[in-house]
Parts: C-alpha cells; sequence; structure tokens
C-alpha cells in the first residue's frame, strides 16, 4: 500500500513542554492516539511501522508488536487485519512507540537501556498507518492513514527501560514505571485525549523527491515483512503459591487479592513451563504503594543442581520491574516480552489498600507448525522430544535468539543449529531465510558477518562466519531456494578469502582477528571459549571447521552451476587437509592434536 501515508513525530513543541535537550530522545515514548466513531459492518486493514519499536492496541485490546527486527538498510512493515477489533460507534487506536537510537543503544546500563536487537535509522519518534475502514459496499466510512487521520501525542519522560548486570549487552531489558506521572489510562475508551497535541506529518512513506528517480535513497527503506506475524494468543498462570508454605495464596481462584494499608505480601505465579509473552497486571487503589515483578526460569541460583521447583531452598534471582501506583484503576503491561516459568509478585501498600486482580498473559511467538512426533515405548523420550519443540518455539521470535531470557540476540553459531533443528520439525523455512538474509546485511568491510545480527552494537566473532556458510549449504539441501542462495553467496568468497590470507608458512590457518570462540570448553575458561591451542601455533579445530566451510561452499557453488569456483574450493580443501593431517596428526593414539606439532 502506503500510497498515501506521511510519517507522524513527535512536534517540537511538545518536547520543548517537556524540558528534554537535542539529542536526548533515545529510551523515550510516545503515544500516539486516534479516535473514530464508525457504524456497523465495516472492515479495517492496515499498514504499519514505526521508529524504533511499537505496539498496537485497538479499543483497550492488545494486538501486536512490531516492526520486524531489520536495520538502516530494511525498515519493515506489518499487514494487520483488524476488522473483528472493532464496534459500531466509537474506536479508539493506540499505538505505543519507542526511538531506539543506534549511535547510543550501546549505553544500556545508563538511565534508558537500549533494546540491542532493534536497530534502525537516527529519526526520533516515527509512526505510519496506512489503512481505510470500508462499509458493505465498498464506500470509505474512515481512515487511520496517517497525515490524513487526527492522530494525537504525547511525549512520556518519565518512564524508561532499564538494564541490570543480568541484562546488560545481552538484549532484554525491564522496566520502572510510576504511574502517578503519566496518563495511566491512555489506552481507554474513556480516556480524554483533547489536551495532547496533534502529531506533526513529514515527509511521505515513500519517496516522491525527483532525487529519487536518480538513485539517492530515502532514509527509511520500506519493505514488505518477510516472516509470518507472531502469534498472540490469551493464555494463563496454572497456579499461585507462597513461598513460605507452599500453599496457595487464592488470587486465581478468587479473581483478587487485597493488601492492607502499611502491609506487604509476596505471592508466586506459576506458568507450568518456560513461556514467551506479555503478562497484564490491573491494580486498583493503593496510591503511593510499589509492586515489583520478579521474572524467573527456576528456583536454584547459579551453578545449582536443585529442582526448577524447589521454593523451599531455592533462590529467586530474575528480570525485575518496578510500578509505583497512583491510586487510579491502571493495568499494566510490559512493553518488551517476557520470558518465565515462574513470576514473584512483591506488593508493599502504603496509606491506601492495593487490590490486585488475577493476571493472566499473552503468550507470543513464531507460529511454527511442527509436522514430525516421536513415539517411543520409553515415556522419558516423548517427553523430551516435547522439551526440545517448546525450547525451539521459545527460542523463535522475530529472529531466532541465544536464549529468550536475556540473551535475545540472533547468533550464527547458535542460529544454525536452531535452524537444523526446525528442518527437522517443519517445513516452515521463512525464519531460516530470514536468518541468513540478517547475516547477509551484517556482513563486515574485512570480509566476515557480525557474529549476532540485528545488533544496535557491532560483535565480530570470527569463527562464526563459517557457521553461517555451513547454514547457507544446509539451507539450500533443505530448500532448494537458489534465489535466497544467489543473494547471499558473494558473501561466502569474501569470508574464505578472510581465512585464506591467514595461512601461515605451514600452510594451516593461525590467529585471526576479533573473537576466535569456538566453545565454552572449561579448559578454556581462561582465554574465554578461544582453544587453548592458538596460544602457541594453529588450532586444528579451527582449521577443520575451515576446511568444512571449503567443503560446502564447493558443494553449494556446483550445484548452483559455477564449477571453476566450486572447484577452486574443493582444491583448498584438499590442501587444507593434507597441512592438517602432516602437522596435526597423533599416529600413536589415532586422533588429532589439539594444536599443528
Amino acid at each position: 500500500m502506503w500510497n498515501e501515508a506521511r510519517w507522524l513525530k513527535v512536534p517540537m513543541e511538545e518536547i520543548r513542554r517537556r524540558k528534554i535537550y537535542h539529542g536526548d530522545m533515545t529510551g523515550r515514548f510516545a503515544y500516539f492516539r486516534c479516535e473514530m466513531d464508525l457504524p456497523d459492518k465495516v472492515n479495517l486493514t492496515v499498514d504499519i511501522t514505526s521508529s524504533s519499536r511499537y505496539r498496537l492496541w485497538v479499543n483497550s485490546r492488545p494486538v501486536l508488536s512490531g516492526p520486524c527486527k531489520g536495520d538502516v538498510w530494511r525498515q519493515y512493515y506489518e499487514t494487520v487485519e483488524l476488522t473483528d477489533l472493532l464496534v459500531s460507534g466509537r474506536n479508539v487506536f493506540c499505538v505505543q512507540v519507542l526511538y531506539n537510537d543506534p549511535n547510543t543503544a550501546e549505553i544500556q546500563t545508563g538511565e534508558r537501556a537500549a533494546i540491542y536487537g532493534v536497530m534502525g535509522v537516527q529519526s526520533g519518534h516515527r509512526l505510519a498507518v496506512e489503512g481505510d475502514v470500508y462499509n458493505e459496499d465498498e464506500t470509505i466510512v474512515g481512515t487511520l492513514t496517517t497525515g490524513r487521520a487526527d492522530w494525537r501525542v504525547w511525549l512520556d519522560n518519565s518512564f524508561y527501560l532499564k538494564s541490570s548486570d543480568i541484562t546488560c549487552y545481552l538484549g532484554a531489558v525491564t522496566e520502572e514505571i510510576d504511574f502517578s506521572r503519566m496518563p495511566a489510562p491512555w489506552k481507554e475508551k474513556g480516556f480524554d485525549a483533547s489536551g495532547w497535541i496533534k502529531a506533526e506529518a513529514a515527509d511521505t512513506v515513500l519517496p516522491t523527491s525527483i532525487l529519487f528517480s536518480v538513485g539517492v535513497q530515502p532514509k527509511f527503506r520500506i519493505r514488505e515483512r518477510e516472516i509470518p506475524l507472531l502469534y498472540e494468543n490469551e493464555d494463563a498462570f496454572e497456579r499461585d503459591f507462597s513461598r513460605a508454605d507452599g500453599n496457595e495464596v487464592g488470587l486465581l481462584e478468587k479473581g483478587s487479592i487485597t493488601v492492607a494499608p502499611g502491609q506487604n505480601v509476596e505471592l508466586i505465579l506459576d506458568a507450568g513451563a518456560v513461556k514467551n509473552g506479555y503478562p497484564r497486571y490491573a491494580f486498583r487503589g493503593g496510591r503511593g504503594g510499589t509492586v515489583t515483578i520478579t521474572y524467573f526460569e527456576k528456583f536454584g541460583g547459579q551453578g545449582s543442581d536443585l529442582r526448577r521447583t524447589d521454593y523451599e531452598n531455592g533462590e529467586i534471582s530474575g528480570l525485575t520491574d518496578t510500578v509505583c501506583l497512583s491510586g487510579e484503576e491502571i493495568c499494566y503491561e510490559p512493553f518488551w516480552v517476557r520470558t518465565f516459568r515462574f513470576v514473584r509478585v512483591h506488593i508493599q501498600a502504603k496509606e491506601e489498600a492495593v487490590v490486585l486482580l488475577a493476571p493472566n498473559f499473552r503468550r507470543t511467538g513464531y507460529p511454527l507448525e511442527v509436522d514430525s512426533y516421536i513415539h517411543s515405548s520409553s515415556p522419558w523420550v516423548e517427553k523430551l522430544w516435547d522439551i526440545c519443540v517448546r525450547t525451539l518455539g521459545n527460542c523463535m521470535m522475530e529472529t531466532y535468539m541465544d536464549c529468550p531470557y536475556y540473551e535475545q540476540l540472533q547468533f550464527a553459531m547458535d542460529t544454525r543449529l536452531e535452524a537444523l533443528f526446525t528442518y527437522a520439525v517443519s517445513g516452515d523455512y521463512a525464519l531460516a531465510r530470514k536468518a541468513l538474509i540478517d547475516f547477509h546485511y551484517g556482513m563486515q568491510p574485512e570480509g566476515l558477518t557480525a557474529g549476532k545480527y540485528p545488533s544496535a552494537y557491532l560483535q565480530v566473532l570470527s569463527t562464526f562466519s563459517l557457521h553461517y556458510i555451513y547454514m547457507l549449504w544446509e539451507y539450500y539441501q533443505q530448500t532448494g531456494d537458489r534465489e535466497t542462495v544467489r543473494f547471499c553467496q558473494g558473501d561466502i568468497d569474501r569470508i574464505l578469502d578472510y581465512f585464506d590470507a591467514k595461512i601461515g608458512e605451514d600452510g594451516l590457518v593461525g590467529r585471526l582477528e576479533f573473537w576466535e570462540f569456538v566453545d565454552w570448553q572449561p579448559d578454556w575458561s581462561e582465554f574465554s571459549g578461544i582453544p587453548r591451542a592458538l596460544q602457541q601455533g594453529a588450532s586444528t579445530i579451527i582449521n577443520l571447521m575451515y576446511a568444512y566451510a571449503l567443503s560446502c561452499a564447493g558443494s553449494l557453488f556446483a550445484a548452483m552451476g559455477r564449477d571453476s569456483l566450486a572447484g577452486e574450493y574443493n582444491s583448498r580443501r584438499t590442501t587444507i587437509l593434507k597441512a592438517i593431517q602432516e602437522l596435526c596428526w597423533d599416529a600413536e593414539k589415532g586422533n588429532n592434536f589439539s594444536e599443528s606439532q
């Protein structure tokens, strides 16, 4: 679509009113709201995107988050059907927009933390929506198109994302929010937004200047989302209990609990398994009271062998949101997705009693259709299979993730393994394809791809570029998708040339640059996962990894009809394997030394 929409931004008048200095917009939220009266039996489909991240509500109901993770070259948008959420009469559309400045995002321990997996152009808050409302006669009876519809905006200068030792530089964030300093019910239909300022229309979403006809590129390079929308399904906690005695508190059964003035209550919610979701907590009263909400996967503590459900002996450690109550009836939902099996809710009431209604959550993830199954006479086999499938599902969102709880970024080695399991359980290859495209856009001038991508700060793990090559070959074996391979194949030659340039006089690949990570092997712990052998000479395992990358490249280019290049890679593979055999083989033990001799 994008025929008429313009980007909306926060007017300078609103920024000045909040006393915000130039260059200090990152990590802040802008709330956009549009109201519209509609007749019965209408339909609405919209395209929506933002800078840098949004969450959409329609008539107080959460719908989705976006845009899909891209970078400065790819501004994705979502197309979403909203017809079933519309009502006859007044309809309210609300969008919460976070601006994440990629040039300051690495300062995650500051006042306003960065979401490292969210990156894009420097722009400030931007929102673009395009979609008209049609009745049964296909007559336009309303519009949400930015630049035409009456969108209002409020810039929040009080609500920030936070980081902690658990999340620093790894992707996850927590929140601290004081509802007495913000318009808490701004997503509700009865909220009065008449005092909000009209959002300012900026440039069109699609370029119109004659300059673009001669190759000048727009700031936002709009493109359609390449993967399905994530699902968001209503889910519920299975039980609540007190850590003191393990007995039920009664919150879920009764629907609410009341904490008397001056008292504090702690309770545990159990989701039954580790899940990704957007929890919702509704409070009444409690002016001045404080609520801390801690999300964790198990009771235990670092290095603990305790059962994950051992609440009596295990410790609680995890990401914690802090909410200060205003005394109004409020509903709190974290902006960024949370991962949890257990949730600890601690309520400290002040002068007023606090009423907490039974929480629930919208479970979310990539809509993977699992087509494979395992049957076994041993019950543990099927239980293990279920755990594996659930773990894969939790690690699939808009990208694959190292893990969904805190290290939420897409690392090449982890992604390759997750993609292999995806092929084993499903015929859906879309997320694997997007991962390959992501790593293509993460290529660096030195000839290596970023170790994780998208990421607001650059980290290069030199060996991970080899996993990118493995993944390309495995993807082609599964899909036969020549178009995607052709798009990425130039990266292979650059990566292999980088490694070729590191071959020393002994014929083996020697020291690389950046982080030469292979594995968190205990014997290498003092070198942060780098083979100990590299302290003395060439590493056997890195040379074998390079040889396998040459093998994958040879097979891939042969399949693509580029026989000359395939022959070159196979010849180089033979040469490097010969050097490994001559210099790294222990004939007495019948295996390889860890380093050249």
